[in-house]
């Protein structure tokens, strides 16, 4: 089974990240209408529609793809998808836009992020036609018939992420907004990689996302938490402690390796693991936060 049942109407399918269950999530809104939120590596798409086959839908009874961003752990497999659901039309905030229709300049820079091997195993995203994707600007209301949403300019991590409410349900699915909840590492990590990150932006979306009334949040990395304020404020917090350090540790002259050792060390104590036990997709997570955190601060020393 991978998929979870949050309630009659929201689901969660585990996109089995590179093989790796509790990684990367994707989540389906039922109303009657279908909405489709994030979809994984392109390499994950096989198993997206796996997930929306155990919940008996068909790739044609798809009408929404909602990326909540174009990194490639959120959008990978859209372009894959899209093109086997005849009805589905793409939502996705307005500046991402132009890496959807061609992703050309998003692969080199995660490439250069993360290697070419990673990103083969990630797998390339395909380029969506324009005429089926509409765009976010601040906000966007959207009725699944019994479900409304409301898609929500997020910036912070990145900035074309959107944020995703759905007033019935009271349900946020929050994007990287809030930090990294891995199972087997249970504490709040930020998530911060190149090139984007803004942490006063960050800050201002966690304040504004603690303002709705949502009672349930949905994580991207990973699944459901019901301490909703609670998470947006520690993502804030931790966020701007890491940033400290690292400039800290920057400002002494550490490598980047020594940067995300520190920062892989911190994690580990406070998570009450052993770091040899550290799972390696917590691993790239940190080292990608630490070289996006390192980006941030060249550019604002």
């Amino acid at each position: 089974m991978i998929v979870s049942k949050i309630s009659e109407r929201v689901y969660m399918i585990d996109t089995l990240a590179l093989g790796r269950t509790g990684s990367v999530a994707a989540y389906v809104l039922k109303g009657s209408k279908v909405a489709l939120v994030d979809c994984g590596y392109a390499t994950s798409g096989g198993t997206v529609l796996e997930g929306l086959r155990e919940l008996g839908i068909g790739p044609s009874e798809v009408d929404y793809i909602i990326p909540t961003h174009v990194h490639l752990d959120h959008a990978g497999s859209a372009g894959d998808l899209i093109k086997q659901m005849p009805r589905a039309t793409v939502i996705a905030q307005e500046r991402g836009i132009p890496h959807l229709i061609d992703p050309t300049r998003l692969i080199q820079s995660a490439t250069s992020v993360f290697g070419e091997e990673t990103i083969n195993a990630y797998g390339r995203p395909v380029g969506i036609d324009k005429e089926r994707i509409v765009a976010v600007g601040e906000e966007l209301h959207l009725e699944l018939g019994g479900l409304s949403l409301t898609a929500l300019h997020s910036p912070g991590h990145a900035p074309h992420q959107i944020s995703i409410f759905v007033e019935e349900e009271k349900v946020l699915i929050a994007a990287d907004a809030v930090g990294i909840v891995y199972p087997a590492v249970p504490i709040i990590m930020p998530t911060t990689p190149p090139p984007s990150l803004n942490p006063s932006e960050l800050g201002r979306t966690t304040e504004r996302l603690a303002q709705l009334d949502a009672r349930t949040l949905l994580a991207p990395h990973f699944g459901v938490r019901t301490d909703v304020v609670e998470v947006l404020e520690a993502t804030r917090k931790k966020t701007d402690e890491w940033v400290a350090k690292v400039r800290g540790l920057k400002s002494a002259g550490s490598t980047l390796d020594e940067v995300a050792a520190a920062l892989k060390k911190g994690v580990a104590l406070e998570a009450g693991i052993r770091e040899q036990d550290f799972p390696i997709y917590a691993d790239v997570s940190i080292t990608a936060s630490a070289m996006g955190i390192l980006h941030y601060l060249e550019k604002n020393p």
